[in-house]
């Protein structure tokens, strides 16, 4: 029978209680009744001080798992293997390549991860890289590579990866999100879900044959959203039957405004403390 999932924001962009601390990434830990998982892991400039306010044994985590590979959800890793030991890290083979942001009239700047795969397994990461779905625990599923089907939410991006030296457009097949299975339907958690929420929502329903998901949780990437990509996805939604939504990170104040005014009393906004228990 499913059991119940419980996740607590370690790294958001927002903090409300003192002692904590906040940042431009994102981390959450992830607890079911067989495994502690760390989704992410911000770019490792409060993630142990964070653990330590709240009184989380770090030793506690069994595995990592990355959603793609910019800074701010890869960077603190190097940190986390210092504080677990060994440990092993799922994500896919592309979050290695050498991603830059170039803005209009800006030289490009590097936001990939900040350290070397070598360096990281010298550390103690021990990468299971997939580009298809894996299972990282009993009822908790890794999505693979999440197929682009709805043509609205390709809209271009300022990301880049560097070729030699050419830049070429990255289309950040890395992206990937957590699936926690409840016996209330699916619990997603998304890192910044660069594929498009509903073509990620999509998939899920694609992977785990289930007709409707009941909570998400993360990163959108509608900040930037057009207003047509945003009306569009908010059309989308009802049919994921989603009774819980929790934005956050690079969502957006316009894209949560909507969100919220869309969803009612389902839609929430995160920050680093929060705690979310599922049945």
């Amino acid at each position: 029978m499913p059991g119940a999932v419980e996740i607590i924001s370690l790294v958001d962009n927002y903090v409300t209680a003192s002692g904590l601390l906040a940042e431009h990434g994102l981390s959450f830990l992830v607890r079911t009744a067989d495994q502690t998982i760390l989704f992410d892991a911000g770019t490792g400039a409060v993630i142990t001080h964070n653990l330590r306010e709240m009184g989380i044994n770090p030793r506690e985590i069994k595995a990592v798992v990355l959603s793609h590979g910019h800074y701010d959800h890869s960077g603190g890793v190097k940190k986390i293997c210092e504080v677990t030991g060994p440990v092993p890290v799922f994500a896919h083979p592309g979050i290695f390549g050498a991603k830059h942001k170039i803005e209009p009239g800006q030289e490009p700047k590097y936001i990939g991860i900040p350290r070397s795969q070598l360096e990281l397994e010298q550390k103690g990461a021990d990468f299971k890289l997939s580009q298809t779905p894996i299972e990282v625990s009993k009822g908790v599923l890794l999505t693979g590579e999440i197929p682009r089907r709805h043509g609205f939410e390709n809209e271009a991006n300022n990301f880049y990866l560097l070729n030699e030296e050419e830049y070429v457009a990255d289309d950040l097949a890395d992206d990937q999100s957590l699936v926690v299975t409840t016996a209330k339907g699916p619990v997603v958690v998304l890192g910044c879900t660069h594929s498009g929420l509903i073509n990620t929502l999509d998939h899920i329903l694609d992977i785990t044959g289930a007709d409707r998901i009941y909570a998400a949780i993360g990163g959108t990437h509608l900040k930037d959203a057009s207003p047509e990509r945003l009306a569009k996805t908010i059309k989308e939604l009802p049919r994921f039957g989603l009774q819980h939504f929790v934005g956050c990170h690079c969502t957006g104040f316009v894209a949560s405004s909507a969100l919220a005014q869309a969803l009612g009393d389902k839609f929430s906004y995160n920050y680093v403390g929060n705690v979310l228990k599922f049945a």
